[in-house]
């Protein structure tokens, strides 16, 4: 007696789709991780790139009035300072991710800038970024995360780069 021929089967076995999810899930939680602290590290150039345009600006600013707080026309430098530099990515290149503001107290010897984290970047690890008249690079010291760094000193080492 003959048997009837059998029918090709297609498709996949559950063992091998569970096979396949779980590999799509051990590289989605290597490389989702990795992608986003990409995407920060990217933001925080931005940000520091922003911060040295405006210490520059600063100093262009002192040697025309030779001073930091105000102009020859008593205008106040945060009222100059704010248009240009207020924010990063600069207006019109998509959403803020740090606030940018400058401290200029009487008498005017000294300033200080600051990048204050907002939106998607508000819980960034490196805190809020700063520079001062002395060319001197910072993070406040309350705004950064142990992931950044166990002290300040590795903070700002991982951080600035």
């Amino acid at each position: 007696m003959m048997q009837p021929p059998l029918k090709l089967q297609r498709g996949f076995t559950l063992i091998e789709l569970m096979i396949t999810v779980v590999v799509v899930a051990i590289l989605a939680a290597i490389a989702y991780p990795a992608y986003t602290e990409q995407i920060a590290r990217g933001r925080r150039a931005e940000a520091q790139a922003t911060l040295l345009a405006s210490q520059q600006w600063m100093e262009r600013f002192y040697s025309e009035n030779y001073r930091y707080d105000l102009n020859s026309a008593n205008t106040p430098v945060a009222d100059l300072f704010t248009p240009r530099f207020s924010r990063s990515p600069a207006s019109g290149a998509g959403a803020a991710m740090y606030n940018i503001a400058v401290s200029a107290p009487s008498p005017g010897t000294t300033f200080r800038i600051t990048a204050t984290r907002t939106g998607t970047m508000a819980q960034d690890r490196c805190g809020n970024f700063t520079v001062d008249h002395l060319g001197r690079r910072g993070i406040e010291a309350s705004t950064y995360s142990p992931k950044a760094g166990a002290n300040l000193t590795e903070a700002m080492t991982y951080c600035w780069k």
